[in-house]
């Protein structure tokens, strides 16, 4: 009798403890090490502890998951700065630590597993309704700081995970009503509302990815004709297509130079001041010239009467403001004069001074504002070879210098400690602008190929493939929507570099191994 007592509610602390550490992933650093101990502590205090310590061992499955926290720990004798080397084997603990808790513990039921991942999506939900009132109303010049507790690219792959965990149940649930199915249709297009308003490139990339995928993986379940049936999947398989052709539209639209007859420009400005036409000093930007119908003295003037920060000054990211404040005019077909500057509402000139160089960046949301910003920074790369807050160009300076050391450490690695030591040498080697800074690779494959060289890098993806191929899960639903979005978001990212992403990866992958119901339909 008390054996069962006991068993039960280490029953309700393990789905209470899997349930908060749901819920703090897109809300809460302290939450996901609060449930991870929560978790901990009932696993140890299990009177079967020693024996579940042997089912680990003993599961080449769950060994295998866990196998990249052991190429961490085995890279110690190949590392020089053991203090940054035990830091990363902290950040990376959860992928051991849930390996061994999911993997000895019995799987949930179907309603505790639907029950979790729900908790999850409304989780989501509920960080999505706070960024956006942080858009709304602060109106952040770093688009990054609308995700205040999690970085904002770990946001955007929570999103996808909570959105199509909504779309299975949407299509394969038969115990939830129309009317259910239907709030859950609402949410899953406010999720893609939402990742547009995020402006995460590679969030609304997987998303779609998954989208095109998923939906031909639903389609071909489907009884109806095959010209039907083919029509269908064609049309879904042009959407990257139809993408593709906006994006060029927009960035031709941006970088267009529209023919000016400069005998028809005025030359002096209602003050008096005189203009300067200049289309060779100046580029354009979306399809206007920043040079035409300058007068910089009146701008001065007009600006210092409006503005505490003075027009040589610098702007809240450091920058001189006096560009920006072109640029903005510019943007908002307004000359360059004391008139122009005087048309600016309160609005505009906090936008001015915290740093926001086009109206186009505050103007609706998400996908064209990012656009803008990606070939404001190709322009700029193009013409001066600034990478300066530019994060796209910037990831090709650091993929450039991860190659350079995968040259010279591609046997072994550089060892578990010394990646942002050898980052700091090799940027300073090559005169890079990011010397000062502590980026890293922005790529997982490539920060883990530094880190160990060929054959720890071989063992790292045999551990983030074999587990799902060896389980027979590689095509499950949920599986497979992991494996999408980790794969591709560490294309761009250093996903388990930190403790949101490493959590992520470890919750999700040790959760759909490991206490995923084996049925194949989930209630």
């Amino acid at each position: 009798m008390n054996s069962i007592k006991s068993s039960q509610i280490h029953h309700l602390i393990f789905i209470f403890g899997v349930s908060l550490l749901a819920i703090s992933l897109p809300t809460s650093k302290f939450g996901m090490s609060l449930a991870q101990l929560i978790l901990a502590a009932n696993w140890l205090l299990d009177k079967r502890v020693i024996q579940k310590f042997i089912d680990f061992f003993t599961n080449k499955i769950a060994v295998a998951f866990a196998l990249l926290f052991f190429v961490h720990v085995l890279w110690l004798l190949n590392t020089s700065s053991f203090q940054y080397a035990l830091d990363d084997l902290r950040t990376k603990a959860p992928i051991f630590i849930l390996a061994v808790i999911f993997s000895t513990t019995s799987r949930l039921s179907s309603k505790e597993f639907m029950s979790v991942m729900l908790l999850h999506a409304f989780s989501v939900l509920l960080m999505s309704f706070i960024s956006t009132y942080l858009y709304v109303v602060e109106r952040p010049v770093d688009f990054r700081l609308i995700s205040p507790y999690i970085s904002h690219i770990r946001l955007a792959l929570n999103v996808c995970i909570a959105s199509f965990t909504l779309v299975y149940l949407i299509f394969k649930s038969l115990s939830i009503n129309t009317w259910v199915k239907l709030l859950f249709a609402l949410i899953s297009i406010w999720f893609v509302f939402f990742l547009s308003l995020l402006q995460s490139v590679t969030g609304l990339i997987i998303f779609f990815v998954m989208t095109i995928i998923l939906s031909i993986y639903f389609i071909k379940g489907i009884k109806i004709r095959k010209p039907i049936k083919l029509s269908i999947i064609t049309f879904i398989c042009l959407i990257p297509l139809i993408s593709i052709i906006y994006v060029i539209n927009v960035f031709s639209n941006f970088k267009s130079k529209p023919d000016i007859d400069f005998s028809k420009l005025d030359s002096i400005s209602p003050y008096g001041g005189k203009y300067i036409h200049d289309t060779i000093s100046y580029p354009t930007e979306d399809g206007k010239w920043i040079g035409l119908y300058l007068c910089e003295v009146e701008v001065q003037h007009a600006w210092n009467l409006k503005s505490k920060i003075k027009y040589n000054s610098k702007d809240s990211k450091g920058n001189v403001i006096n560009y920006a404040i072109l640029r903005y005019l510019t943007s908002m077909n307004l000359r360059k004069d004391f008139d122009g500057v005087n048309q600016l509402s309160n609005d505009d000139v906090a936008n001015i001074e915290k740093g926001i160089a086009s109206v186009e960046y505050v103007r609706g949301i998400g996908v064209k504002s990012r656009l803008h910003k990606i070939f404001w920074e190709y322009q700029s790369y193009n013409s001066t070879g600034d990478i300066k807050g530019h994060s796209l160009f910037q990831r090709f300076e650091l993929w450039d210098a991860s190659l350079e050391i995968i040259k010279t450490n591609w046997l072994f690695g550089v060892g578990t400690g010394d990646v942002p030591l050898e980052f700091k040498k090799q940027l300073i080697h090559q005169n890079s602008p990011l010397k000062e800074t502590r980026m890293r690779s922005h790529n997982q494959y490539l920060s883990l190929f530094i880190a160990f060289g060929i054959f720890g890098f071989l063992l790292s993806l045999f551990s983030f493939i074999y587990p799902f191929v060896q389980s027979k899960l590689h095509f499950d639903y949920f599986c497979m929507i992991f494996l999408i979005v980790c794969f591709m978001s560490m294309l761009t990212e250093d996903t388990i570099e930190s403790q949101d992403g490493v959590t992520f990866y470890a919750f999700f992958g040790a959760l759909y191994l490991f206490q995923k119901p084996l049925k194949k339909r989930l209630e």
